[in-house]
Formats: structure tokens, sequence, C-alpha cells
């Protein structure tokens, strides 16, 4: 009994940690020299990014929400720094056909960078974009690609099954691509 109290005072430690900092920090993380992904920043550390990362624009996942402040602020802050707001909503726990992540793939290869992605938390529906950002834009492996898919960012469909949505979203995405690839030849 004595062990598991350590235990849960360490746990309980660590999530603290771990919620702090992707409170002060943002969740954020650099994909490469052209792209960014983070959480839904707020209005203190928003302006630094964009600043320090000379961001062109912002791609928020959450869609167009006029009443919510943190949608406000967003619209402000990007429009203060001259960068680019696009917005496409979609649901970390919904599936995306191929049509869906095709649009998806054509913003990311048309928005002006550097790019920073983000949605709510940075970790599904962002995992999600940079795993597509990653493999279509970059050309890089599925496997490299899928590591935007972590736990490291908060992607946790083991405990959150219904986020899996975001993981066969690009796997379906993959095979799409794979078949008109074969197809060509």
């Amino acid at each position: 009994m004595k062990y598991l109290k350590k235990i849960i005072k360490i746990v309980l430690l660590l999530l603290i940690i771990y919620i702090g900092y992707g409170l002060i920090y943002g969740n954020f993380h650099k994909l490469d020299n052209n792209a960014y992904r983070s959480a839904q920043l707020f209005s203190f550390n928003m302006p630094y990014y964009l600043e320090k990362y000379n961001i062109k624009t912002v791609l928020n996942l959450r869609g167009k929400q006029k009443n919510k402040s943190w949608y406000k602020d967003e619209k402000r802050i990007t429009k203060e720094h001259n960068v680019t707001l696009i917005t496409y909503q979609m649901s970390s726990r919904k599936y995306l056909d191929f049509n869906k992540t095709s649009k998806l793939v054509k913003i990311l290869k048309d928005a002006k960078e550097p790019i920073l992605i983000h949605c709510e938390g940075g970790a599904d529906r962002t995992s999600l974009a940079s795993a597509l950002y990653i493999y279509a834009i970059k050309g890089k492996s599925v496997d490299k690609a899928r590591e935007e898919l972590s736990f490291i960012y908060g992607h946790l469909p083991s405990i959150r099954p219904k986020v899996i949505a975001m993981d066969r979203s690009f796997n379906n995405y993959v095979n799409e691509v794979i078949k008109l690839e074969k197809v060509k030849e």
C-alpha cells in the first residue's frame, strides 16, 4: 500500500508536468524548416512562435468558431502578424476518406511556408495532418510519416479508441495513393 501511494504521487506529478508543458509550450514541435505542429496556442505564446519561426500560414484544424475567444484571438493575432489563417474543420473521431485527406494534402501543398498546423491539443488531428505532410509533401516513407501519430504528441488510441480514426484515415490515404501509382504504371 505504501508503494502504491508513492506510484500514484509520481504518476500525478508527471501528469501535472505534462499538462503544464502542454499549456505553456503548446505541444509545439518542428516537422522541418517549413512546417511546425502544435496544440491551440494562446494569446501569450502564439505571437512568440509566429515571430520566432517566421510563420506565414496557420492551419487551424478546428474550423471556424466565430463565437469562441480562442478563434477571435487567433484571427486577430494572425492578422496583426500578416499571417494567413486557413481553417479546415475535422473531427479526431471521424474517419476521413481519400477525398478529404487529399483536400488536406492540397491545403498543405499550396500553403505559404513556413506553416503551423494545429488542432485543440495537437495530438490527433494535427498528428494526421503532420503525417500527411511528411508522406505526401516531403516524400518520406510511410514509417517515417507514421511517427507523427505518436504518444509523444498525445495521440493515444489505446486510451482514447475513437481517435484511431486518424490512423485509419492516414492508412487509407497511403493505400489509395499506392493504388493510383499502380494504375499509372
